[in-house]
């Protein structure tokens, strides 16, 4: 499997990147001697005030964008051909991020103008050559108040049928349901995970990043 290495001078930037690869199951590994690097590490990552030791290193301040920029590099690539954000609105939308159909990221916001910031910080954190938004057809008051900052913020969303999105309602969560957006596909889902929680469905129902780098 494959690791990131973390280089960096900065202990605040260090914990928070920590931080972020535990919470999204990324393997990594610290570097103390630039001479002796792992072969399993694809990708370095730095702060902005760290030395350039690699030609494959991402410098940035930001843990979470260091690991979204780092992703692809996990997956062989330097960038995604194709990133599509999902959104399932509501008072608390969820979202979803496929990478060249791969589930990257699905949770759920807890309004709709943390939800706004969100698609723009994915939308400039990640690499890839385009992009597209998809938002459901439900909710007609909070779709068109999401369409609207959308808009305001350069971006123009593709509005799908959500139909069976939900589905069952045992187990209806707003992240699954954006990525389900986000796939483009209505087909029911198998019933027999509606005891199941938020992680197990997407791991049943996607080819989520764990996956892919494990593969």
């Amino acid at each position: 499997m494959k690791r990131v290495g973390i280089y960096t001078h900065n202990f605040r930037f260090y914990h928070e990147l920590v931080s972020v690869l535990k919470s999204w199951r990324i393997n990594s590994v610290s570097i103390d001697n630039i001479d002796h690097m792992p072969s399993d590490v694809s990708i370095i990552l730095s702060s902005k005030r760290d030395e350039k030791i690699r030609e494959q290193q991402i410098r940035t301040d930001s843990a979470t964008e260091a690991v979204r920029i780092a992703i692809p590099f996990l997956l062989g690539k330097e960038k995604f051909h194709s990133l599509i954000i999902g959104i399932d609105p509501g008072p608390k939308p969820g979202i979803a991020v496929l990478g060249d159909d791969i589930l990257l990221e699905a949770f759920e916001a807890p309004s709709i103008d943390l939800l706004i910031r969100s698609v723009r910080t994915i939308a400039s954190g990640y690499r890839y050559i385009s992009y597209t938004v998809r938002i459901g057809h439900g909710d007609i008051p909070n779709r068109d108040s999401i369409i609207f900052k959308l808009k305001a913020a350069g971006m123009a969303p593709e509005i799908v049928d959500e139909t069976n999105t939900s589905q069952p309602h045992k187990i209806h969560d707003n992240a699954v349901s954006a990525a389900r957006i986000a796939r483009g596909s209505t087909s029911f889902p198998d019933p027999r995970i509606q005891n199941y929680r938020r992680r197990d469905i997407l791991e049943i129902e996607f080819t989520t990043l764990q996956k892919a780098i494990t593969a």
